[in-house]
């Protein structure tokens, strides 16, 4: 009896194990995506509240290179600019998707990311 336990005992240990790696190697498909979503979103803002100084393009071209450094799908007409020069705020969209494929292709899952970077224009952040 007692060495059937140890059998059990040693197969919750693989077990947790297995979980573990799991969890791990989720989090190293997963996080990565988040993090550039917070990313160009942070840089979506700023450059929203440099609109006073900025004009569309160089801020649409500042954001490509962004999304290229980030390895985002993004292209200058991905992002969408609004202006409100009557309320001083500018509004900055767009969005992106990625595929993710997990193990052998058992689940394949899309990401839908959609950042938007609302600022007061006449905040001018330093």
């Amino acid at each position: 009896m007692l060495r059937n336990h140890k059998g059990i005992g040693i197969i919750q240990i693989w077990m947790w194990l297995l979980l573990l790696m799991l969890v791990i190697y989720l989090g190293f498909k997963i996080i990565p995506m988040y993090i550039d979503f917070e990313r160009m979103k942070d840089e979506m803002s700023i450059k929203a509240s440099l609109a006073q100084v900025l004009k569309d393009e160089d801020i649409r071209t500042a954001l490509v290179a962004k999304a290229k450094e980030l390895d985002l799908p993004l292209e200058g007409e991905d992002f969408i600019i609004m202006r409100d020069d009557e309320h001083h705020m500018m509004t900055i969209k767009t969005m992106w998707d990625v595929e993710v494929h997990f193990p052998f292709d058992i689940y394949v899952r899309n990401f839908h990311f959609e950042p938007i970077a609302n600022e007061d224009m006449t905040r001018v952040r330093m």
